[in-house]
């Protein structure tokens, strides 16, 4: 049965990688440590000799037998193209997957309904359901959203402020953090907000403790894959604050999902702007 500790979600569309080797092609082959992915996650794949056509389950499996085996120029063959930028980017993706498992629920003509555990080289796992459109033997259309919802978060590395959602990493950036809408989806309400910014201004020195005057700010955001609901990854901001911390948080996040930065160095470079920022 499987385990999970993702929370909320919206549409999403797969990409997962590792290291380039140039195949006789001329397109990058990538390998990762071994050849093929963990025998008790990695689902059986049927090629089409075996189910005597390009059937739309079968695409579906083959796709993520590829992506364990760390065939992803076979994944890509099958619709990994449309999911990512480039070759290069939609490896990339998969730098801290260990495995990925997949489930059909149902087919409905093209339409192949499924429930996908991902499992990150950290230990974390993510569920997702949705479904995948296969035309032409290959994978055309991706639309999956994240399930087993839950308060879960995990500590920002070396021990600093703030808290993340362990289902954002770098390898989930493109149906996560990237996909229009997903910080309004994954946003706590704004009651619970406002009572625990309440609380905290209660409780601190400063002398204006009105709860007017500041906003309940994200140490990391959730456009960087901060923690939504944990008080760890909470705090009042005075509002003009706030403002200048939303340019510095937009910036980093465009530069993410654009590939010239990686998640880790944006949350890194985010904490390190707010650092110098009085805390109630």
């Amino acid at each position: 049965m499987w385990t999970s500790k993702a929370v909320a979600g919206l549409c999403v569309v797969a990409a997962l990688g590792l290291t380039a080797h140039t195949q006789p092609s001329g397109r990058p082959a990538v390998t990762g440590a071994g050849e093929t992915g963990p025998p008790s996650i990695a689902p059986v794949a049927r090629t089409m000799a075996q189910v005597g056509g390009p059937d739309p389950v079968s695409v579906v499996e083959e796709y993520y037998a590829a992506i364990n085996r760390h065939d992803y120029s076979r994944a890509w063959d099958l619709g990994g193209s449309r999911f990512a930028r480039s070759y290069e980017q939609f490896v990339a993706g998969f730098a801290d997957t260990a495995a990925d498992e997949i489930r059909v629920d149902s087919v409905t003509g093209e339409s192949v309904q499924v429930h996908l555990h991902a499992v990150h080289t950290d230990g974390s796992t993510a569920d997702y359901a949705g479904s995948y459109t296969v035309r032409g033997g290959t994978l055309s259309r991706a639309s999956l959203h994240r399930v087993g919802v839950g308060g879960f978060s995990r500590p920002v590395p070396g021990g600093v402020p703030g808290a993340l959602d362990p289902a954002v990493t770098q390898s989930t950036i493109h149906y996560t953090i990237c996909v229009r809408g997903w910080t309004a989806a994954v946003r706590p309400p704004s009651a619970l907000t406002e009572q625990l910014k309440r609380r905290q201004l209660a409780a601190s020195g400063v002398s204006d403790k009105n709860p007017a005057h500041y906003e309940e700010d994200h140490i990391i955001p959730l456009e960087l894959g901060g923690a939504a609901s944990d008080p760890a990854n909470l705090r009042p901001v005075p509002v003009a604050r706030a403002r200048v911390d939303d340019r510095l948080e937009n910036s980093l996040h465009r530069a993410v999902c654009a590939g010239s930065l990686t998640l880790p160095v944006a949350q890194t470079r985010v904490e390190e702007g707010k650092a110098a920022e009085v805390r109630p």
